[in-house]
């Protein structure tokens, strides 16, 4: 370890300990915390000794500072409750154990659809990507029901809050999943990444409050394009259906909640983010802008466990990424299809914008949830932006895009000796509705698209795809064919009904139906049926 290395450490440590030095009480003391649009201000409780016992009001306190702290980071988390631990720093352990149970009317999916197409016979070979050859038998393979269960987007966190010192505050939060390769990648046709999956990082960073200058957040954590995770829509799929921004990335961010009068706030951000490409020579760049209003509240749902009471807002946000590489070859292969000429480089920017909304159409009434109806809904407009939704290639996997590097499929083509985006729009919005029953109960309808604009006039310059073109198209999911021509246009339409038998105990059924559009013109359906049942602790 060199000596600067050393030095930094050094620093850190030193720095660590003088946070937790003292009692524990100024824990609490800061209820309202600078980046939180959803607490109110309390009274600083009077100061005591470190060595006071703590009693069920100090608790209480405790986990109300810690809920109101995180709240504007990790608000698909659940309350802290019982396993708050109380010390110089209020730390919590959270998490859900999920059960799905997944019906597909075809053969197009595993159990996480992500952004990929449904498939028929139409457009699949018969040589499954796992290495299964499905011969003349693939039209009733791929056209056959499919059932599966998993327990994967099961999650457990950890979460560290620390005292206020001169106007300082530390927070770090360590959260993991199932959901780690092979449960994301292909060749899954097996029982062994279901029944033993791999641990995962999902959320890893340090967050800074400073007293004047806002946040700085260093760390593994959600992208700010399209002001995530307050896009993500309510439906059971899992991280997520097609058409909504969702990632989390290695990142340097900072932010700053102004609050002004009458419940405005206004939140900038930008951040410095993970290339997409492992190959990639500069860093991404993101910013956004959101205001919200707290005077129009509603009860609503993020993804399939982030209850709670949200302010209307709304917010706009662009993402800036690098393409660079070099054509190593057109010798073999299909890269002399895309007119590119060996060992030629390319280097292009792209850019990409995000609109977001959270509107109360009924909401809220003196704080009591139910009998509330809001829309959230999202738009993105842009190129090179399909690595923000997991798994988003439209179809153009493999040597069908790829001459060097990995991350260009679905992002663009390298044709021409230079590297062509393309051009992506997704969009989407959801009803939520909360019965009067204190909002135990909820019915959601929504709809969701991803769309390549001249993905077909792609397929055209390079003279279609399809059987002529050796090793053309992606991967399915569930790796049991490939894909023989790209898909243009994606969606996916649902309806949802959930229920909260207890704080705890949460039930959600769903229908949904995925269609895609190929650029032959051909059109492929998958009818699925999901109902997934939730422990949170």
């Amino acid at each position: 370890m060199t000596h600067s290395k050393r030095s930094a450490v050094g620093i850190a440590l030193f720095i660590a300990g003088l946070l937790a030095m003292g009692g524990w009480t100024p824990a609490f003391a800061d209820n309202l915390t600078p980046d939180s649009p959803y607490s109110q201000p309390n009274p600083a409780p009077a100061a005591s000794s470190g060595s006071a016992k703590s009693t069920p009001a100090d608790l209480d306190k405790f986990n109300s500072e810690f809920h109101n702290s995180f709240q504007n980071l990790i608000p698909d988390a659940p309350p802290p409750g019982y396993t708050t631990m109380m010390g110089k720093w209020v730390t919590t352990m959270y998490g859900f154990v999920q059960v799905d149970t997944v019906y597909d009317t075809t053969n197009s999916y595993n159990n996480w659809p992500f952004n990929a197409a449904p498939a028929n016979a139409q457009v699949a070979s018969g040589s499954g990507a796992g290495g299964s050859a499905l011969g003349t038998g693939l039209g009733s393979t791929i056209d056959s029901p499919r059932f599966g269960m998993d327990v994967n987007n099961s999650r457990i966190g950890f979460a560290l809050s620390s005292p206020v010192y001169n106007g300082y505050k530390l927070r770090a939060l360590l959260e993991m999943d199932f959901l780690a390769n092979p449960g994301e990648g292909l060749n899954t046709t097996g029982l062994g990444y279901i029944t033993n999956p791999i641990f995962r990082i999902r959320h890893f960073f340090l967050d800074v409050t400073t007293p004047s200058w806002g946040n700085v957040l260093v760390g593994q954590y959600w992208s700010l394009f399209g002001m995530q995770p307050y896009n993500i829509q309510n439906n059971l799929q899992i991280a997520p259906g097609p058409g909504t921004a969702y990632g989390r990335f290695p990142q340097i961010r900072w932010y700053k909640n102004f609050h002004f009068d009458q419940g405005l706030m206004l939140e900038p951000a930008a951040a410095v983010m993970t290339p997409p490409t492992t190959t990639g020579g500069m860093p991404s760049f993101t910013e956004a802008l959101k205001l919200s209003d707290s005077n129009m509240m509603s009860e609503m749902m993020i993804g399939d466990t982030g209850k709670g009471q949200f302010p209307a807002s709304i917010s706009i946000s662009g993402i800036e990424q690098n393409y660079s590489g070099y054509v190593t070859s057109t010798s073999t292969g299909t890269s002399a299809n895309y007119h590119n000429t060996a060992n030629t480089g390319f280097n292009s920017w792209t850019a990409a914008g995000a609109v977001d909304l959270l509107l109360p159409i009924i909401p809220i009434k003196d704080g009591k949830p139910g009998n509330n109806l809001t829309l959230q809904a999202e738009y993105t407009w842009g190129q090179g932006d399909a690595w923000q939704f997991p798994n988003l290639s439209f179809g153009m996997g493999g040597a069908t895009v790829n001459t060097v590097g990995a991350g260009y499929a679905g992002n663009g083509v390298i044709m021409n000796n230079q590297f062509l985006p393309l051009d992506i729009q997704t969009y989407n919005a959801d009803l939520q509705y909360y019965f009067p029953d204190d909002a135990r109960t909820s019915i959601v309808v929504g709809f969701a698209v991803d769309n390549a604009s001249n993905l077909q006039q792609i397929a055209g310059a390079l003279g279609g795809f399809g059987v002529g073109v050796p090793a053309s198209g992606a991967a399915s999911t569930n790796a049991l064919y490939t894909y023989l021509q790209p898909d243009t246009h994606l969606t996916f339409a649902y309806v949802d009904l959930w229920h909260d038998f207890t704080p705890q105990v949460r039930a959600g059924l769903e229908f949904g139906q995925y269609d895609a559009v190929y650029t032959s013109g051909v059109n492929a359906l998958d009818n699925r049926v999901m109902m997934s049942w939730f422990y949170l602790f």
